[in-house]
Parts: structure tokens; sequence; C-alpha cells
């Protein structure tokens, strides 16, 4: 089980949910994903902790306070510098939503835009806590998903300090974030006119048995399922409560 403890500048740290109904979005996921959800408290900024194997997979908490805040799954990145990331944003041309602060015992986060509106978390935390990934239940992967998303691509060298590659998926341009020889997170222009946004996957051992699961407890696909060799089978959903993610089933690794 990838058990990560190391967020080196620019990884992918966390992801969580903010919903209008936590406790019924907590419930679903939990559900779906056979996660253990330990209720909010102070102590977890007033989120709920879900984990599987002991170990902490995401969170649940409320919408925020900012006018017009819908329910979103928020991508966070490790940062050396809270504040000084947050001043990068603004002087490449993204916007701060919410000012770096202290919202959980010994991290300093913020969540910001960059210039095309595509919301996602700046975390520092001096000793990375364990997130769980890459497993049945847990997230798997993290992409841009923006129209020109290449005008932004400066911006996130710039931010986060990650390189930028290109791939062939498809007939399409597939691109990839990159921390050091790592690919962290990738970037796609999406086929029809989407607001930008940051998708999270979570992986699931049988795509069609978590899409009948997703269906029952009122949840809902998006689209038609795709895949990639090397890659799996997966589809676009929405929660039940307007939030957007996908569901993921790795290609099986070589025997």
């Amino acid at each position: 089980m990838p058990i990560i403890e190391s967020f080196p500048q620019g990884t992918p740290i966390w992801a969580d949910l903010q919903s209008p109904d936590p406790q019924g979005a907590a419930g679903f996921y939990g559900r779906l994903l056979d996660w253990d959800v330990t209720p909010a408290d102070s102590e977890t900024g007033g989120y709920a902790l879900a984990s599987r194997h002991g170990v902490p997979v995401a969170a649940v908490g409320p919408l925020p306070e900012a006018p017009g805040s819908g329910s979103m799954w928020t991508t966070y990145f490790a940062v050396g510098d809270c504040d000084a990331a947050a001043r990068a944003v603004t002087a490449s041309g993204g916007s701060v939503l919410l000012e770096p602060s202290e919202l959980l015992p010994g991290v300093r986060l913020a969540i910001v835009a960059d210039p095309a509106g595509a919301v996602f978390g700046l975390w520092q935390e001096e000793t990375g806590s364990p997130w769980l990934r890459e497993e049945p239940g847990a997230v798997d992967w993290v992409e841009l998903v923006e129209a020109g998303c290449e005008s932004s691509f400066d911006f996130y060298e710039t931010v986060l300090g990650v390189g930028v590659s290109q791939m062939a998926m498809g007939d399409a341009a597939y691109y990839l974030f990159e921390v050091g020889e790592k690919s962290v997170a990738g970037a796609l222009e999406p086929a029809a006119a989407l607001p930008a946004h940051w998708l999270v996957y979570l992986n699931v051992a049988d795509l069609d048995a978590a899409v009948a699961r997703l269906t029952e407890f009122g949840g809902a696909t998006l689209g038609e399922q795709a895949s990639a060799p090397g890659v799996g089978r997966w589809i676009d959903a929405v929660d039940p409560f307007g939030a957007a993610f996908a569901l993921l089933e790795p290609e099986p690794e070589p025997a």
C-alpha cells in the first residue's frame, strides 16, 4: 500500500471535499469507497477525516463562506513557504481566495486560483503526515482540466517549482507536471467547454461495480468511460451534492 510521507515542493500533499452537506457527503463516499470516517472536530479544522487501513485518504468539510462557493474537491500542493507562494500567485496573474493561515495545528495553508480560475491549495507543513495513495478508496491522480492549459504552465512553474513535459494520449496532447524525475500531476484541454478546475481521480478495484454503487447511492456519471494503455479505465462523475471527481480502475501491473 503506497503510504506517502515525504512531499517535496510542488508535490500533491492532500485532497479534501467541501460540501453543502458534509455529513451526507461523508456517508456517500464512505459507502462508495469503503472509508472509515472520523467525525469532525477542532483538531481537524471542522473536517471529518477519512481513512483506510488506518491511514488518512481525504477529508470532508463544509462550504467556505465565500459568496458563490460550490461543492468541490480541492487538491493541495506542498510548498516550503506558504506566504511566499501566495505572493507568487498574485504576481503571476492568479488570485488568493483564502489568505495564508494556520487552520490546522502545524499546517499553514492558503486557497488560490490560477489565471484561468482553477482552484487549488498551498500547504506548508514542517513534517508531512502520512497519506494513502494509489490504492482502492484513495486518491490515485490529480489533473488540471483547462482550456488553453499551456498558457498556465509558467504560472505553475513559478508558484510550485514544477517542470512540465508532454506525452501522447491517443490523438490529444497530455501534459505532466514533474518534481525531479517523478510525474506528480497531469494537465489537458477539455473536449467540451468547462470551467477550469483540478480533477481528483479516486482509485477503485472494479470500475463497473463502483459505477453501480455510485448511481445506487445518488451520484451520477458524466460522459462515457475512457481508457488508455498503461493507465486503465476511468469515468467522470458527480456526487449527490454537486462535486465533480473521477473514478479510475488502474491497469493491472505486468506479471
